[in-house]
This record gives C-alpha cells, structure tokens and sequence, in this order.
C-alpha cells in the first residue's frame, strides 16, 4: 500500500469522519438519518486515533501474521472505491441540507431507510467478523491464509462490499436523495465491481482450482443472481 494512501486513512479521513458527524449532527432534529451519521463518524474518529494513534495497529493490513504474497500493487481499486464511497456517504445530506426536496422527504422512509442499513451493517460485521485477521483494507493475500466459504461467505463471495451497497442505499433512501441514488448506480457500482475483479483475480492466482471451484458455485453480491 503506498504512503499517500496511508496519509489518507490516518489523516484525511479523521477530518471526514467530523463532517460526517457534523452532517449527522445538523440532520437529525428532522431526519433519523442523523443518528446513524453522527455515531458513525464519531465511531470511526476515535476508533483510529485508539486503533493508531494510541494502539499502533497498521490497520490498513491483516492482522494475522505471515508473509504479504499478493496484493494490488497501484491502489487504483481503493482510489476508486473511496470517491464512491464519499459520494454516497456525503451527497445525501449535503442534498438535505441545501436542496429543495425532489423526491417526498416522510418519515417512512426515514425508518425504511434505517431498516435497510441495519441489514447492511449486519452483513457487513458478520463478514468482518467472519474474515477474523485475515480481514484488510488493502487487497491482499498472505501466507497460510485459507479461503473462506462459511458464514455470509456460503451465500455470496463478498458479503462486505454487499453490506456498503445496502448502506449506501438505505442513506440515500432516508434522505429522499436522488443525487446519493445517481452517485450509486454511477460511482459507487462500478467501483465495487472493478474492485471484485482485483480482488478474484488475487484469489484465483493463490489459491488456484480451489477458488474457481468456490466462484462457481457462489454468486458474487446477489445470491442465486450474480
């Protein structure tokens, strides 16, 4: 992973957890929306100032320990995923905030919204939490790391990527945000499915037979569908 990109996480992102909070901060009085912005942000805030600044945990790699054999070399994937996230994550309340409504602003869908991101937040910890230390932000495979096919991983092959889409739908849902609908289809979708290609290749390259086996019996995001 190269040094800008580790600027990034341990820097940069402490500034967009706060607006994130801030968003969520100056939302919620009307929006339930808020709530989840505001505790994400000031979540993930302290979580690296502890997790880095406090605790020196690189947590950008694998916690497991063994040799680094693989991994994406140009960080294009996470450049690229990354805008879509900021796109889906920030568009919606900035929508909110300064945009005359267009799509109905009630509050069903304000807690169809929080439903929707309750499923993708269970989905994405229960593959995190599945994953263990092999687990890393960085596309990678290390020594005697084992392909995983239990858990959310006997369904689809990347149940995480799948828990981001469902938050990012039910944000944009809960903010009655066409601009954070327009941001999915045309930012954040392509950048997960580029970055599941990287990541298969890797596998298909590690673990050979064994993960071609596996991508042939498991959809990618969408059990039984693709």
């Amino acid at each position: 992973m190269s040094r800008m990109v580790i600027l990034f996480l341990v820097f940069f992102t402490l500034g967009l957890s706060l607006l994130l909070a801030w968003l969520g901060l100056v939302t919620l009085h009307e929006n339930l929306m808020g709530w989840f912005l505001l505790v994400s942000g000031l979540i993930y805030f302290f979580g690296v100032i502890v997790v880095y600044w406090i605790r020196g945990i690189r947590f950008w790699r694998p916690r497991a320990k063994g040799e680094m054999l693989k991994e994406e070399g140009n960080d294009v994937s996470f450049w690229f995923i990354v805008a879509g996230m900021i796109a889906v994550f920030y568009l919606p309340p900035f929508e909110y905030l300064l945009v005359p409504a267009i799509l109905p602003r009630i509050v069903w869908m304000q807690v169809t919204g929080l439903l929707i991101i309750l499923v993708g937040s269970v989905l994405f910890i229960w593959a995190r939490r599945v994953l263990g230390h092999y687990y890393s932000g960085h596309l990678s495979v290390i020594e005697g790391q084992k392909l995983v096919q239990h858990g959310p991983y006997r369904f689809i092959r990347h149940p995480a990527y799948a828990g981001y889409i469902l938050i990012a739908l039910g944000l944009s849902f809960g903010y009655s945000s066409l601009a954070g609908l327009v941001a999915i289809l045309l930012l954040l979708l392509p950048s997960v499915v580029y970055r599941l290609r990287v990541e298969d290749r890797l596998l298909a390259e590690h673990f050979g037979e064994a993960f071609t086996n596996y991508a042939n019996k498991t959809k990618c995001l969408i059990p039984g569908i693709w």
